[in-house]
């Protein structure tokens, strides 16, 4: 009996261990919200004024927690929003209060309409709030001067100071229809009037959702369009692969953009939004983006999700991996163990697979420069590191007053190349029958094929062939030269040639699309490129 007893009880505290480890590695995807917010304009892009328009009008509304509230209609079907600032000067936007602060829209309302035959031009605002305010003025002392005014009919009035916080919202005119304490979370979106897709349109460019602008210290306005994630997905998905790809190749494109967004959710906590609408996040461009293909796959895969351990991953993702996806340490500084480097032959023979640039030593000094970066005239370049997927890890540029290294992702930006999967002046990608170049310093380049290259001298052009009898002059004999130790002139050119397009960490698009049209399923895909996970 005592047996049976232990047998149960290991029984159970095995099952107990197995829920626990169930819930250790597993994603509760009750934690993907159901709205997010993107910075459409904002720091250096912020707005002094922004234009809003919706061919069935505007509303203004309120999010309480994931459900947007609207709160009332706007007349206009354009509207301009604009800063309640002060010039510099001791000029701004002053206005004037009318009466007292209002618990609701509708009381507010109410009061405005019965003072209209006597006050015109009022119009509400919503600070901690209803209030009803008259008038943009540019001094106190021409508020206060109205104000004494409407005393005179015996309402309370009073001049309002402007406001670092306040938005204005005005007509095509000018003229002031609304405003609010952008602290507030005001925001307007297109009415919903018998339409699939209520559409709001910021600087031409139309999106779902609504949009609100917030006043930051020491900026202008930054915009914000909230709407759901789904609806997001749709104006990302094909403004980062093409819509006309194979259907499986836009689910794994679908899915990584959704991980991708659950992964930087506080990315911009510090401007009050989740992700940028650029590529510093992920490309966005709206309504105005979206096609019928893309917003397929995203439905498809809706809340499918990538995880590693239990753990959401980083789907990070790039062109075209050139036949090798790379380590993520090799690239940043963290070894991420789901994104580790893979032979992916997907990739090759697509665009981007190879590629080939041509400097000359100006190019590479001017390159240099615009980096901040200062040596004097370029002498020579020389891979010293490389990955195990062939990516340079190290490239040393020499000049003539010093020489700069530039590691792991810095040779591809500062040349401005596709990628740092590169080798410089080399035939292909062969390192056979391979020699050394040397200058007065040493050995500066290595593994250099000769095999029917051509060498320029003071003759002519000399094709090297299948030769091994070559000989090199340094201007006053002739040497021999044997094998594979061949001295080499340094050139003014050269010609880099390169595989892929972008870091190279994560899913390959290009390798995707390939799957694709092989009819692998966008599961197997994302398995191929991120090491070990689950798709879930």
């Amino acid at each position: 009996m005592k047996t049976r007893k232990k047998i149960l009880s290991i029984a159970i505290i095995s099952l107990v261990l197995m829920m626990n480890l169930l819930q250790v590695f597993s994603y509760e995807k009750s934690r993907i919200p159901e709205y997010i917010k993107i910075g459409l304009f904002f720091d250096r892009t912020a707005k002094a004024m922004v234009a809003i328009e919706s061919p069935e009008g505007i509303e203004a509304g309120i999010f309480y927690g994931e459900e947007y509230v609207p709160l009332f209609e706007l007349k206009e079907k354009k509207i301009v929003l604009k800063k309640d600032v002060e010039n510099g000067l001791g000029e701004g936007s002053y206005h004037i209060q009318i009466g007292q602060d209002f618990s609701s829209y509708r009381e507010a309302e109410g009061f405005l309409s019965t003072i209209e035959s006597i006050i015109r031009d009022g119009y509400l605002c919503y600070e901690g709030g209803w209030k009803v305010f008259v008038g943009i003025y540019s001094d106190e002392n021409s508020a206060e001067e109205n104000a004494r005014q409407i005393r005179s009919y015996g309402y309370a009035a009073k001049p309002v100071m402007p406001s670092s916080t306040r938005v204005q919202v005005v007509d095509d005119y000018g003229n002031p229809i609304f405003m609010y304490d952008s602290s507030q979370d005001i925001y307007f979106a297109g009415r919903n009037r018998g339409v699939s897709v209520p559409i709001i349109t910021v600087e031409g460019n139309k999106y779902r959702g609504a949009v609100t602008a917030k006043r930051l210290s020491n900026s202008d306005m930054t915009i914000i369009n909230k709407l759901p994630l789904q609806e997001y997905l749709y104006g990302v998905v094909p403004a980062e692969m093409p819509a006309a790809w194979p259907m499986e190749a836009l689910k794994a494109q679908a899915v990584s953009a959704r991980v991708f967004t659950l992964s930087n959710l506080n990315k911009y906590q510090q401007f009050d939004f989740n992700l940028c609408a650029t590529t510093n996040s992920q490309v966005y461009k709206g309504y105005s983006g979206e096609h019928p293909n893309t917003n397929r796959a995203v439905d498809e895969t809706r809340s499918t999700i990538v995880t590693y351990q239990g753990n959401l991953i980083e789907t990070f993702y790039h062109s075209n991996s050139g036949g090798y996806t790379e380590s993520s340490e090799n690239v940043w500084s963290a070894a991420l163990p789901y994104a580790r480097g893979i032979k992916d032959d997907f990739s090759l023979n697509e665009l981007h697979s190879t590629w080939e640039v041509s400097f000359t030593k100006e190019d590479i000094k001017r390159q240099l420069a615009s980096n901040n970066i200062f040596i004097g005239d370029i002498v020579d370049m020389k891979i010293t590191s490389t990955s195990e997927s062939g990516r340079v890890l190290s490239l040393v540029i020499y000049g003539t007053t010093g020489q700069e290294t530039l590691e792991k992702q810095r040779s591809r930006t500062v040349l401005g190349l596709k990628s740092n999967y590169f080798f410089i002046d080399s035939n292909g990608f062969e390192k056979e029958n391979g020699v050394a170049a040397i200058n007065s310093s040493g050995i500066i380049f290595d593994n250099i094929a000769l095999k029917n290259k051509k060498v320029v001298t003071a003759s002519g052009v000399y094709n090297v062939g299948d030769s091994n009898n070559l000989y090199i002059s340094n201007g006053r004999e002739l040497q021999e030269i044997k094998d594979t130790s061949v001295v080499r002139a340094s050139s003014d050119d050269f010609t880099i040639f390169g595989r892929g397009y972008g870091h190279g960490i994560g899913m390959s698009q290009y390798g995707a699309k390939k799957m694709g049209e092989l009819g692998y399923s966008f599961e197997e895909i994302l398995q191929h490129y991120y090491t070990g996970v689950k798709v879930e």
